[in-house]
C-alpha cells in the first residue's frame, strides 16, 4: 500500500558568502527550514507525527527564537558578527586554511574552536556525541537530523590520474565512512552522500561518461543495502555537485532508485536538484514522470544551488528572480504531482520530497501549497520534509516550530549537520564556504533575530 504523506522541515545545504570566507557560509546558507503542513506521517517514521491541520503559512510567533538557550544565541551573534566583517572573516578563513593542523591541536585554539564553530555547526565525532547533539536539537523542537560525514577525498583540478591502489583505497575509505554514518544515524532519518567523496577516479569517470569501476558500483550497492537493513530504513540523500559531473550522477542515482526504491515504502534513494540550473525544471519533471511510468519510488531534495562561482555561467538562470521562480515552481510541481494514478501499478508510486531552503518566502509558499492540497490524492504516498543547515537561519525554522503552539500542525524540522574530528569538520566547512560564495544578507538577518531575542530577555518584554 502507498503511505500517506509525511511533512518535515529541512534546510538548504549550500551556504552563501560574498567572499571565500568560512563564516558567511556558516550563517548564510541558501537552504530552507520549516514546518509540517497538512498531511499524515507514516506511523513507523521516527521523526514524524500524526496528521493535524495547518492553519496559515505565515509565522505566527513574534519571537521565533524564544525557545533557544541564551548561550546559543550569544554564540550565534558572535559568529555572525565576525562573518559580516570582511576583514575578520577573511583573516579567520586564511588562518584556518594555512594552519588547520596547528589550530586543531593546540590546546588554546582547539578549545576556542571547540566551543564556537565545532559545537555550533557539527554533531561530534563519536556516536554518544552525535546522540547528545540530536537530543539537544530535539529538545528545541527539531525532529531529527540529516547526518553527513565530514571527511572527504579532495579532488582537485590537477587530479588527472590515479593508480589502481589509490583508487581502491579512496573508494574503500568513502564506503567505510558512509557505512559508519548510517550506523550512527537514527532509524528512519537521513544520511547525506557526495559521490565525489569516492575520489578522483570515479569523478573523472563521471566527467568523461566512462563506465564506473566494479568496486565503485559494489560500494553503492553495499551502502544502499545497509540503509535498508532491518531496524534502520535510512534515507540516502545524494548531494548535487558541479555541472560537469551532474548528468552522470543523475544517471547513477536514477539507477539506484530503480533498484532500491520500493513502491510500498518511503524512498530510500533521493536525488538532489539545483534549481539555479536552467535544465533542472525539465530534469525534475522528466525524472518524476519516468519513475511513475516505470513504477519505482521517487525521492527529490530541492536546493537553489551551490556552485555559482564554478559552474559555467550559461548553465544557470540570469537573475535571482528567475532562480526563485524555478525553485518555487519545482516545489509546487513535486507537491501537486499526482503519483497515485497512471503508473504501471494501479496503486502508483511513493515519493519523498525534501524542501531545502533558507528562504522564508519559498518556505511560506511551499507551506501554502501543502495547505491547498492537504487531504487530496496529491498528498497520498508522499513524505515531505523541510530541512536546513545546523546553526543557520534558526529564526526561520524556529518560527515554524513555535507556531505549533498557535495552532499550526506539527512539522518535522530537521537540520543538516556534519560529523567527524575537529580537523575533518574544519576542512569540511572551509570547502563548503569555498563552494558557496554569495551575499551576507542572511547572516545579517540571523544576527538581527538573535539580538532581538536577547534584548527581549534582557528587558523582560513578553
Amino acid at each position: 500500500m502507498l503511505r500517506r504523506s509525511g511533512v518535515s522541515l529541512a534546510h538548504n545545504l549550500h551556504p552563501t558568502s560574498a567572499s571565500k570566507s568560512l563564516l558567511p557560509l556558516i550563517c548564510a546558507r541558501n537552504i530552507s527550514t520549516q514546518k509540517r503542513p497538512s498531511s499524515t506521517l507514516s506511523a513507523t517514521d521516527s521523526f514524524t507525527t500524526d496528521n493535524e491541520s495547518i492553519s496559515k503559512p505565515t509565522p505566527p510567533s513574534p519571537t521565533p527564537l524564544s525557545t533557544l538557550p541564551t548561550p546559543y544565541l550569544l554564540r550565534t551573534i558572535l559568529i555572525c558578527t565576525v562573518s559580516t566583517s570582511p576583514l575578520l572573516s577573511n583573516l579567520l578563513t586564511k588562518l584556518l586554511l594555512s594552519y588547520t593542523n596547528f589550530l586543531t591541536t593546540n590546546p588554546i585554539s582547539r578549545y576556542i574552536l571547540q566551543h564556537t564553530f565545532y559545537d555550533h555547526f557539527c554533531a561530534g565525532n563519536t556516536q554518544p556525541e552525535i546522540q547528545s547533539t540530536l537530543e539537544r536539537l530535539k529538545s528545541w523542537g527539531f525532529r531529527g537530523i540529516i547526518l553527513a560525514y565530514a571527511k572527504e577525498v579532495e579532488v582537485t583540478s590537477d587530479s588527472h590520474t590515479s593508480t589502481h591502489e589509490i583508487t581502491e583505497a579512496d573508494i574503500a575509505s568513502w564506503k567505510a565512512g558512509t557505512l559508519q554514518t548510517i550506523k550512527y544515524a537514527e532509524p528512519r532519518s537521513f544520511v547525506a552522500i557526495k559521490y565525489s567523496g569516492a575520489g578522483a577516479a570515479p569523478v573523472l569517470d563521471m566527467e568523461h561518461r566512462r563506465t564506473p569501476s566494479a568496486s565503485f558500483l559494489a560500494a553503492l550497492d553495499e551502502i544502499c543495502q545497509a540503509a535498508q537493513a532491518e531496524g534502520k530504513n535510512i534515507r540516502l540523500l545524494f548531494d548535487a555537485e558541479q555541472t560537469r559531473y551532474q548528468d552522470a550522477m543523475d544517471g547513477y542515482t536514477l539507477d539506484l532508485m530503480r533498484k532500491y526504491n520500493k513502491k510500498d515504502n518511503s524512498p530510500t534513494v533521493y536525488n538532489t536538484y539545483q534549481m539555479y540550473r536552467r535544465i533542472s525544471p525539465e530534469n525534475l519533471k522528466s525524472h518524476m514522470e519516468l519513475a511513475k511510468k516505470q513504477g519505482f519510488g521517487f525521492g527529490a531534495k530541492v536546493v537553489r544551488g551551490a556552485y555559482l562561482h564554478s559552474d559555467p555561467r550559461d548553465t544557470f538562470w540570469s537573475t535571482k528572480e528567475e532562480t526563485d521562480d524555478s525553485y518555487n515552481g519545482g516545489i509546487e510541481r513535486l507537491l501537486t504531482f499526482n503519483n497515485r494514478t497512471g503508473a504501471n501499478d494501479a496503486e502508483g508510486i511513493n515519493m519523498g520530497v525534501v524542501v531545502a531552503s533558507h528562504n522564508q518566502t519559498s518556505v511560506t509558499k511551499a507551506m501554502g501549497v501543502l495547505q491547498r492540497v492537504k487531504g487530496s490524492t496529491a498528498m497520498e504516498g508522499k513524505d515531505v520534509t523541510f530541512a536546513q543547515l545546523a546553526g543557520m537561519a534558526d529564526e526561520v525554522s524556529m518560527s515554524v516550530i513555535n507556531g505549533e503552539a498557535n495552532g499550526w500542525e506539527k512539522v518535522n524540522v530537521v537540520k543538516y549537520i556534519p560529523w567527524g574530528t575537529m580537523e575533518e569538520c574544519v576542512k569540511y566547512l572551509l570547502r563548503r564556504a569555498d563552494e558557496n560564495k554569495d551575499s551576507l544578507k542572511r547572516t545579517g538577518e540571523t544576527r538581527k533575530a538573535a539580538w532581538q531575542e536577547v534584548w527581549r530577555r534582557a528587558t523582560g518584554k513578553a
